[in-house]
């Protein structure tokens, strides 16, 4: 088996897992097993916090943000700790035609990523594939007739829960926006673009010869495990693009100025 094929199925590996956990809908399950209601029945027919807390009070809206949140860094931090202390070897790959010139190929992927101090096939940070899988499944949920909710909680989760810095900053935006327009959509939409730029501007800048010294290329992270190159920037990207994508229906009524607002905050 060559280092392309594990790396596939390593990627395919990551996307189901992430898949299985997504696909739990949280507030589908709560509102069934303790209010006797499904959240897509009522409100905006949505399967997130935001409807969930609406139709049943704010602590329990919360709640399930929190687990939603909680589900999609589950199974990254999982999958982060498989690929770290699994060895996937490359000195055990002895494919006919395939072994000439590896050890320098992949000394050359390692240059290239600088995040791993292994001789493992897997040399670069697969583990934030996980959160794609995550957010499929909590899209299209196969333990809920795949309709699920908008994956605003799947971007915070992937976001809040391995960055400080897209934490704090990215949290004033928020309210910030919240409490200019009222609009809880219009907000996450706004989050999305402001975290995606963030994330964009520390990868290019971590990818510039000497600009920033290797041992702080994490700091943005709760952690120097944690990898923020341009993986983690198209992974984050990439969720706030399908999460924009779910709410286009509110930004139809954002347009047309029927987008309800919430009364909670002056």
């Amino acid at each position: 088996m060559n280092i392309l094929t594990i790396n596939i199925l390593v990627v395919l590996f990551c996307l189901i897992i992430g898949y299985f956990f997504g696909s739990i809908p949280t507030s589908v399950w709560v509102g069934k097993i303790f209010f006797h209601q499904d959240p897509r029945d009522y409100g905006s027919h949505n399967a997130g916090g935001t409807n969930a807390g609406r139709l049943w009070g704010k602590k329990v809206g919360f709640v399930i943000i929190m687990l939603d949140m909680i589900k999609t860094i589950a199974p990254v931090y999982a999958m982060w700790a498989v690929l770290t202390f699994a060895q996937f070897d490359y000195a055990g790959i002895t494919d006919a035609g395939f072994t000439s010139g590896l050890h320098a190929l992949v000394a050359d992927v390692k240059t290239f990523y600088t995040d791993l101090n292994s001789m493992y096939a897997i040399q670069w940070p697969v583990y934030w594939i996980t959160a794609v899988g995550v957010m499929v499944g909590h899209c299209w949920p196969m333990f809920a007739g795949f309709k699920g909710g908008k994956a605003a909680s799947q971007f915070m989760g992937i976001t809040v829960m391995t960055s400080w810095m897209l934490g704090f900053l990215p949290g004033f935006f928020y309210l910030g926006t919240l409490k200019w327009k009222k609009m809880v959509s219009f907000s996450a939409i706004c989050q999305a673009i402001f975290v995606s730029t963030i994330c964009w501007i520390w990868a290019i800048l971590i990818m510039i010869p000497n600009f920033i010294p290797s041992d702080l290329k994490w700091l943005p992270m709760w952690g120097p495990a944690l990898n923020p190159n341009w993986v983690y920037a198209t992974v984050v990207t990439f969720l706030g693009a399908v999460m924009v994508w779910r709410h286009r229906e509110n930004i139809k009524r954002i347009k047309e100025g029927t987008e309800r607002k919430i009364t909670w905050m002056k």
